[in-house]
């Protein structure tokens, strides 16, 4: 089961207070579409809500007790009223075979708790029969039951799939919440700033870069950047080293580094922390800046196709000239 913790964080108050008064109301959906930024932590947030839509007893900020037989069983992935739906283990895309499953499932009597739940991450990632498929709960949905949809892609899905959801986008916490969270998590300040430019502000996606090799590998690749820029490395030399790396994660290193170079420099604010800015300055314009994002972009659609790695990778750094 994908690895999933039931909490929310502080960029995530306004939306849970929403959530609150629509079920406080009775307004509340069957079917929700949430949609946000990878590496914030916005599924949990969606986790959360299914636990709570279970519980016995929520509390008065509409939070799961966690005490009760439901969130015991819950907490033990064990509760026969929630289901959850990802890709499987080495797959690409969620089958039409898993989404039957749910059929089934939703026609089945409530065991103890107030509603069924189905919660669907990744849900792009369903081929055209599952989506097709989905309609079917969506547009006849059982008693006492809740979709719940969480993509960071929501442009991917069916136009009928968004159509039949309350779409509810998730915000990326500002750097300030972000930098917060971070130091909670007991990194320091220049650290936290500079795994956050890395990581585009993402404060999840920052913690696990703090805690692998990526980190390192980051930092290397940015130093080589630089250094041919500089002309103190040739293209074939870093090509070399690098023409068995993984070709998507180098394009997006620069695409994050680019990205954060724009914002920084529309908003005219410095930040003498973060090392990647700081550098990149002698070597963007705003002009050329939003031309190499795009052409970075352009070349990533290529990524995954048997090139030769060597020759992409130098065709890569070429677009910094």
């Amino acid at each position: 089961m994908t690895d999933l913790l039931a909490v929310t964080y502080a960029w995530h108050q306004t939306i849970w207070q929403q959530l609150k008064v629509a079920r406080q109301q009775q307004h509340l959906p069957h079917a929700l579409l949430f949609s946000g930024q990878l590496g914030c932590g916005h599924e949990h947030l969606v986790y959360a809500l299914a636990q709570s839509l279970l519980c016995l007893q929520p509390d008065a900020a509409a939070y799961a007790c966690g005490q009760c037989r439901s969130c015991k069983v819950f907490a033990a992935q064990a509760h026969p009223d929630f289901m959850l739906l990802d890709l499987a283990e080495d797959k690409q895309v969620i089958t039409v075979e898993q989404v039957r499953s749910l059929h089934h499932f939703l026609e089945l009597s409530r065991s103890y708790s107030p509603h069924r739940v189905v919660m669907i991450i990744h849900a792009d990632a369903m081929n055209t029969n599952a989506a097709n498929s989905l309609l079917k709960s969506l547009e006849e949905p059982a008693d006492n039951s809740y979709i719940l949809l969480f993509t960071a892609h929501p442009t991917q899905l069916m136009p009928t799939i968004r159509s039949r959801c309350q779409q509810l986008r998730l915000a990326s916490p500002n750097q300030a919440q972000a930098l917060t969270w971070l130091q909670a998590q007991a990194l320091g300040q220049t650290t936290a700033h500079k795994l956050l430019a890395i990581t585009g502000g993402r404060p999840l996606a920052a913690l696990v870069e703090e805690s692998g090799e990526r980190l390192q590998q980051q930092t290397l690749f940015f130093n080589h950047l630089i250094a041919v820029l500089a002309g103190n490395l040739s293209l074939t030399e870093v090509a070399t080293q690098w023409e068995k790396y993984d070709r998507q994660e180098l394009l997006n290193w620069q695409l994050t580094w680019v990205q954060q170079w724009i914002r920084q420099s529309l908003a005219g604010v410095g930040d003498t922390t973060t090392l990647e800015l700081t550098e990149l300055t002698r070597y963007l314009k705003p002009d050329t800046a939003w031309q190499l994002y795009e052409r970075l972009l352009e070349l990533k659609a290529l990524a995954t196709h048997p090139l030769n790695g060597r020759l992409l990778v130098e065709n890569m750094l070429a677009l910094w000239f």
